[in-house]
C-alpha cells in the first residue's frame, strides 16, 4: 500500500507542471512582457521591394543577412545620423557576429544624398522606399527614425521606437544571432 501512495506521489508531482501549463493555456493567460526590447511584429511583414539610391531594384542577396534598418522619411537629418552611429556601435558591438548583419538606411526620398554617410561608414548600404507599400511597411508616414530588424528570410520582425534604448537592441540581436541559424 506505501508502494502505491509513493508511486502516486511521484507521478502527480511529475504531472504537475503539465496540468498547470495546460491550465494556463486554456484559459488564455499571457505573460506581461516578453523578452525583447522590441516590438515584435506578428505577424512578421514581408519586406516590400526597394531600390538602391541610383534607382536599380535590390534583389535578394547571395548570402543572407539580418539587417538593421534605420527608417524615416524626408533628408537624413541630425535624428538620423544619430541612429546610423548607434546601430553602428551596436554593429561593432556584436564583435564575432558582427559579419551577419547589415546596415541599411532607408527614406521615401527619390535621390537621397548619401555620399557624406557613406564616406564616414563605407559599410551602410542606401534604400528608397518607392511606392506606398514600401513606405507603409516601414511606417514612413510617422514621424521619427525608427529601427527596424529585418530577418535573413526577409521579413520584417521587430520595431523600435524613435526613443528606443541601443542596449535593448544590441541585447535583442544578441539573443538573435545565438539562437538562429540562418544568416
Amino acid at each position: 500500500m506505501r508502494g502505491k501512495r509513493t508511486l502516486a506521489l511521484v507521478l502527480g508531482l511529475l504531472l504537475l507542471p503539465f496540468v498547470v501549463a495546460a491550465t494556463l493555456y486554456f484559459v488564455g493567460w499571457h505573460p506581461d512582457r516578453s523578452g525583447n526590447h522590441g516590438e515584435l511584429l506578428s505577424p512578421p511583414r514581408a519586406l516590400p521591394a526597394l531600390v538602391d539610391a541610383r534607382g536599380a531594384h535590390l534583389g535578394v542577396s547571395a548570402t543572407p543577412h539580418w539587417r538593421l534598418v534605420i527608417a524615416g522619411s524626408g533628408p537624413c537629418d541630425e535624428a538620423c545620423r544619430k541612429w546610423i552611429v548607434l546601430t553602428r556601435q551596436v554593429h561593432v558591438a556584436l564583435y564575432k557576429q558582427m559579419s551577419r548583419v547589415q546596415r541599411t538606411w532607408l527614406t521615401d526620398q527619390p535621390t537621397p544624398d548619401d555620399a557624406a554617410l557613406l564616406a564616414l561608414q563605407p559599410d551602410l548600404h542606401t534604400a528608397v522606399a518607392a511606392d506606398a507599400p514600401s513606405r507603409a511597411a516601414f511606417d514612413l508616414g510617422s514621424s521619427g527614425y525608427r529601427v527596424y530588424v529585418v530577418d535573413p528570410q526577409d521579413r520584417i520582425i521587430l520595431r523600435y521606437a524613435p526613443d528606443a534604448d541601443p542596449q535593448g537592441i544590441l541585447k535583442d540581436m544578441e539573443r538573435l544571432l545565438r539562437y538562429a541559424w540562418a544568416g
